[in-house]
């Protein structure tokens, strides 16, 4: 009952909150203060769903890497960023199994930003 009276506060604060999931999960439905900064766009979560479906959940996860590298890997943290040097209380969450929200929350660990 602890984390569902933790989720009632975060609303009824109206907590700026991150949501990492794709353009069409967030379209889907999203918490009332969220904003969309995904860590996968809509064509890589597709590709990395059916490399989930045909290969597991290792490989899917490589693919996941391998598109979100580089500069486009720098781009989605310095959105983050941007957005709790904006918000310092925000919160963020991918709302399905907790890896995106993992990941995105381990790469900000590594930029020096505790989410």
């Amino acid at each position: 009952m602890k984390a569902l009276s933790n989720l009632q506060q975060l609303l009824a604060d109206e907590a700026p909150l991150i949501d990492v999931r794709a353009p069409v999960e967030f379209a889907q439905g999203a918490f009332p203060s969220a904003v969309n900064l995904p860590i996968l766009d809509d064509e890589e979560r597709h590709r990395v769903g059916l490399c989930y479906r045909e290969e597991g959940p290792e490989a899917a996860t490589r693919l996941g890497h391998q598109f979100v590298a580089g500069q486009v890997k720098q781009s989605r943290i310095q959105a983050w960023i941007d957005f709790i040097e904006k918000h310092p209380n925000a919160r963020l969450y991918c709302f399905r199994g907790g890896q995106r929200s993992g990941i995105a929350c381990q790469w900000l660990s590594e930029a020096g930003y505790r989410i």
